[in-house]
């Protein structure tokens, strides 16, 4: 889709500027005259709103994701259908995505705790509710910069969770659309097999594993290829990578990548609690340090 939904009426919500294009739709800026505060409709392409099932799906899931309250979860103020094209109504986020901090920042553990903690957190909430995310990946996670008692504090936001439920693998293969981004998928999400909590902390333990490292666990030239190697290729210790790497967050992460679910930890908040050990056993000033080895030369 391009810009030509601006200007239009989507229910009670005029459709303003489009501010980001994706495999599945668009996101605009939009107005009600009930809301104040900046709102953003994700509208989702033609073909979705032409599946009797998918739409089913998309109301039964609509009404859980819209009740979700999490100070972490992008909110879902509305959900419908008209003029053709499915939507869903979210809180805007003013920041930058943490695929765009990537490109030109490193990470610390200390400054990477800053947005796994409250991700983290955020999984444990919706998890408790029976929804697994599918969707894990730095272009997900939001950061807004808000003014607290006159002064700057990041505020970090798990994003398209009105998604993630209600897309599966299933449901799309009349569109040849898949859901998960092959970087970031769990090997039981490559497979089509039931996800569970663990899944999403896996996908997590990926964007921890970039963000440490400046590099993913997994290369490919062509997205299958990629996709495959979560189920039969084993992610480089970190400390193969980096001399200097700290054996408690590599032992954390290698735990959390494992490839059978059961093994890993089994909800973001055991994940949390292990973090916090692993920063204690390596130290302020170890957990301070940059571990950056970048992108391997050679993809295969």
């Amino acid at each position: 889709m391009d810009g030509n939904l601006v200007g239009t009426q989507l229910g009670e919500f005029t459709v303003g500027a489009l501010v980001g294009d994706g495999g599945m739709g668009s996101v605009y800026l939009a107005t009600h005259p009930a809301h104040r505060e900046p709102l953003a409709i994700k509208v989702l392409l033609p073909q979705y709103a032409q599946d009797a099932e998918f739409r089913a799906r998309f109301v039964r899931e609509g009404q859980v994701l819209s009740q979700l309250s999490h100070p972490h979860i992008i909110p879902v103020y509305h959900f419908g259908e008209d003029s053709g094209f499915l939507y869903f109504v979210m809180r805007y986020v003013n920041g930058k995505s943490l695929y765009e901090l990537l490109l030109s920042r490193r990470f610390s553990p200390i400054a990477a705790w800053q947005i796994i903690k409250p991700i983290a957190s955020a999984l444990d909430y919706a998890h408790s509710r029976d929804i697994i995310h599918r969707d894990i990946k730095p272009g997900n996670l939001l950061i807004e910069v808000q003014m607290v008692e006159g002064k700057p504090q990041n505020k970090i936001f798990l994003a398209d969770f009105g998604l993630s439920k209600v897309l599966t693998w299933s449901a799309l293969t009349q569109t040849g659309i898949s859901v998960g981004t092959p970087q970031y998928m769990s090997p039981e999400q490559v497979m089509d097999y039931p996800l569970t909590p663990a899944s999403d902390v896996y996908s997590l333990a990926v964007v921890l594993y970039e963000m440490l490292l400046g590099r993913l666990p997994f290369y490919a030239k062509r997205p299958e290829q990629l996709a495959f190697r979560h189920l039969d290729t084993p992610p480089p210790p970190p400390s193969t990578l980096h001399a200097d790497f700290p054996k408690p967050f590599e032992a954390l992460l290698l735990r959390a990548l494992d490839k059978e679910p059961a093994r890993r930890y089994q909800t973001g908040g055991e994940f949390a609690q292990a973090y916090t050990e692993a920063a204690r056993k390596v130290g302020r000033e170890g957990c301070a340090v940059e571990y950056y080895v970048g992108e391997p030369r050679n993809i295969r």
